[in-house]
């Protein structure tokens, strides 16, 4: 029986990514191939199901709304950041990204332009707002095993006595 995707196997796809005028927004191999562990939430979830079930070689062509990928366009999350709140020492231009301190990468700010005051900053996903498509080909797949559920993610209290 052949491996298909299902979850904890491993996929790899090349891709290209477009918009709703079939503008190429990114694609394989210009930057990697998609590598991604099915079934542990580390894809959008449509394009997680689109991919459900597929085998080696499949080609799969998924178009989502923005809802569905990542998010409408908020125009509340676009603001002017005096430069005394920006980074120090960072000769900032329009389009490059900052990220803020103890986010871990989570949260990113695009710089929009700059400003006489500091720059003018966005908070959306840099495809928020847009009906985005992947078209995809499966090039490589690869069983692995779930973790095991030991029942307890925590160590065990180990009690001491007052006077220890």
């Amino acid at each position: 029986m052949m491996l298909c995707v299902r979850p904890y196997v491993q996929v790899t796809a090349e891709y290209r990514l477009t918009d709703e005028q079939g503008n190429v927004l990114d694609q394989s191999p210009d930057s990697e191939p998609l590598s991604y562990l099915h079934g542990t939430g580390q894809l959008l979830p449509g394009l997680e199901a689109a991919m459900e079930g597929c085998q080696l070689s499949d080609r799969v062509i998924v178009t989502l709304t923005p809802g569905q990928a990542f998010g409408e366009h908020r125009p509340e999350l676009v603001f002017e950041a005096v430069r005394d709140n920006l980074p120090e020492g960072v000769e900032l231009a329009s389009g490059m990204t900052l990220t803020p301190g103890g986010q871990q990468g989570r949260f990113s700010l695009r710089v929009v332009s700059l400003t006489e005051k500091g720059a003018m900053l966005d908070g959306n996903h840099p495809y928020a707002g847009k009906t985005l498509t992947w078209q995809l080909e499966i090039t490589h797949l690869e069983d692995r095993k779930p973790p095991i559920d030991t029942g307890s993610d925590h160590t065990p209290i180990k009690w001491v006595g007052l006077n220890d």
